[in-house]
């Protein structure tokens, strides 16, 4: 059994965070086991004014890990798991989700005010067309601005003229402890997160099976059934990575629940809830990507 070995991740406060929840974990369910901390600096991180829409192919904060991996300069990577495309590069796997937050979208205010309460045109900060596109269903009057930047950051831009309000993923603010300024939890039926928001996903070599045995040992496996049901859904899609889409899969007394959202054009949406054995969701989920996937198609 290895007795130390090397976790990966983005330098900001949230990731570190994140990276710290996972060697706490391994470290309590492993005894003797060693586990360092390395921050590899992202294409991301390395422009936080530029939107994310601006990045191609595998996401901003993703690549510059891969290739850590890949040079074995780390031994495992740790991620906000829907930064992680569903398709990975040869070579490497989703190897544990040992834990999720609250999956759901917040809202934070400098004054207080929810979403009844905010004056009309009020000025939203996100970088979400899903976000965006799901919040104007409720409040069609509001003005969206983007916004980048770690949680703290975002913060400080609120009032000044500038942001009415953000959104922000809920578990990043409890994550860091901040749960005091959310304003309002989204909790609207028709708003779905983005495919497995709140959960964190390790990246490791296909080939290391010293180490895929270890986060075997962590591997919550309701959890990866749930984000596993996401992520099946995003890649049978096909759809770039800043297409408007939400996924959301839970269990509920026995069986699953898998909800979807996907936005096409202006004010196009599509939007399913399915209630299933956890046995059956696979092939329903599979089924209902393949079919707005044509409906995607014809609309181009």
């Amino acid at each position: 059994m290895r007795k130390t070995i090397i976790l990966g991740t983005r330098g900001s406060p949230l990731a570190l965070c994140q990276t710290e929840q996972v060697r706490n974990i391994l470290v309590e369910k492993i005894s003797g086991l060693t586990v360092e901390i390395r921050v590899v600096k992202t294409e991301g991180d390395r422009n936080p004014d530029i939107p994310l829409t601006a990045f191609e192919g595998r996401g901003a904060f993703v690549r510059s890990l891969e290739l850590a991996l890949k040079n074995r300069e780390i031994d495992a990577a740790v991620h906000s798991l829907k930064d992680l495309p569903s398709s990975l590069p040869e070579g490497l796997v989703l190897c544990a989700s040992p834990v999720r937050e609250d999956p759901r979208d917040v809202l934070v205010t400098g004054d207080g005010a929810t979403l009844k309460t905010l004056p009309n045109g009020s000025v939203i900060g996100t970088g979400s067309e899903r976000r965006r596109i799901q919040l104007r269903e409720i409040r069609p009057d509001l003005v969206f601005r983007p916004i980048r930047g770690n949680i703290e950051t975002r913060l400080a831009k609120l009032g000044g003229g500038k942001y009415d309000g953000i959104l922000i993923a809920a578990a990043a603010m409890k994550r860091l402890g901040l749960s005091q300024s959310i304003t309002e939890y989204i909790d609207d039926e028709h708003y779905i997160p983005a495919p497995c928001q709140g959960a964190l996903g390790v990246e490791c070599r296909a080939d290391d099976r010293i180490l895929l045995h270890i986060m075997s040992q962590i591997d919550d496996l309701d959890i990866r059934l749930c984000v596993d049901m996401e992520r099946l859904f995003i890649a049978t899609l096909g759809l770039g990575c800043h297409t408007p889409v939400g996924a959301y899969a839970f269990l509920e007394r026995g069986g699953m629940v898998f909800k979807a959202f996907v936005s096409f054009g202006e004010g196009k949406i599509l939007r399913k809830t399915i209630r299933a054995p956890k046995g059956s969701m696979e092939k329903l989920v599979r089924e209902l990507a393949v079919e707005y996937r044509v409906i995607l198609n014809k609309a181009r």
